[in-house]
């Protein structure tokens, strides 16, 4: 028994490890993330034009927009904060987010979608 208790430790040790280093459940999934930014930065880009690149121009109309594509996710600010502080931090993870998101407004550009 003392054996198969000593065999079994270092597994249960590294599954309950990898457990912590994972994402945690109040951050958007990988496909959540590419879905939610590429509507957002679809929206940013369709106001960077409508003012001119004026970033200080958040009117009440483009902050209803915001809420509009949080609404459709089904997000809260606070989720997109923790996600994108989650993501911040695990670069290899948001890089490959972000060639998706990337990929998907070239198709939208070609008309694939």
């Amino acid at each position: 028994m003392k054996k198969i208790v000593l065999l079994l430790l270092p597994l249960l040790l590294t599954v309950a490890a990898c457990r912590h280093e994972g994402r945690p459940a109040d951050v958007m999934t990988h496909e959540q993330m590419v879905s939610f930014l590429t509507d957002a930065y679809l929206l940013e880009g369709f106001y960077a034009v409508e003012t001119q690149y004026r970033y200080d121009a958040l009117t009440p109309e483009v902050l209803h927009s915001y809420d509009s594509i949080l609404s459709v996710h089904n997000l809260t600010r606070d989720a997109v904060e923790r996600s994108l502080d989650y993501y911040t931090n695990h670069l290899d993870e948001y890089q490959s987010i972000h060639e998706e998101v990337v990929a998907r407004l070239e198709q939208r550009r070609d008309g694939h979608q």
